[in-house]
């Protein structure tokens, strides 16, 4: 008999505790992610360029690692400063070394960035470069995850293609070099 509660109770507490951790307060949990660190933004050191001159302004490439390791995911940051509004940021990553097919860039506007953020997403090089004028212009960033694969080379020199589209449908393609490491 005293077994039969056992396997009764314990089903149960664990059915319970499942329902109590699941329900937590969904504040809490973005208070969690608001705490995480924010990693900062730079430019690699093996990055072929930095800035881009685009539709009437200056374009910043900004990753939050000091070096790129194949299969070990990272975030990209392009953010905008000028006179324009670009509406989208589209991109792909290929192989120069090898190739290894386009990995295409997931890229998503930062929409909901106050001030204090914005500044934080753009660099001081470029606060100092625009201090002037960065009260008369859009600050825009876009931001994603990337991935790139792993081959048999130590280091894989990546072509990274970006397209910008400003708010009159007009298109600015770039392109920049990336060197990942094996590990």
């Amino acid at each position: 008999m005293k077994n039969s509660k056992k396997v009764t109770y314990i089903p149960l507490l664990i059915g319970l505790t499942f329902l109590v951790t699941a329900c937590s307060d969904k504040s809490e949990r973005a208070t969690k992610r608001a705490e995480m660190p924010i990693r900062e933004m730079r430019c690699l050191e093996q990055q072929s360029a930095c800035f881009f001159d685009v539709a009437d302004g200056r374009v910043e490439i900004l990753f939050d690692v000091n070096k790129i390791i194949a299969e070990q995911a990272f975030n990209m940051s392009i953010n905008y400063t000028g006179a324009k509004t670009i509406i989208e940021v589209n991109g792909y990553m290929e192989g120069v070394d090898m190739f290894m097919g386009k990995i295409p860039l997931f890229l998503e506007k930062k929409t909901e960035m106050d001030n204090h953020a914005k500044l934080n997403a753009v660099s001081a090089d470029v606060i100092a470069d625009n201090a002037e004028s960065m009260s008369q212009n859009n600050i825009q960033a876009f931001q994603g995850e990337v991935l790139v694969g792993s081959c048999s080379a130590e280091k894989m020199t990546w072509k990274i293609w970006l397209t910008f589209t400003d708010n009159d449908k007009k298109n600015y393609t770039k392109m920049l070099t990336i060197i990942s490491h094996r590990s």
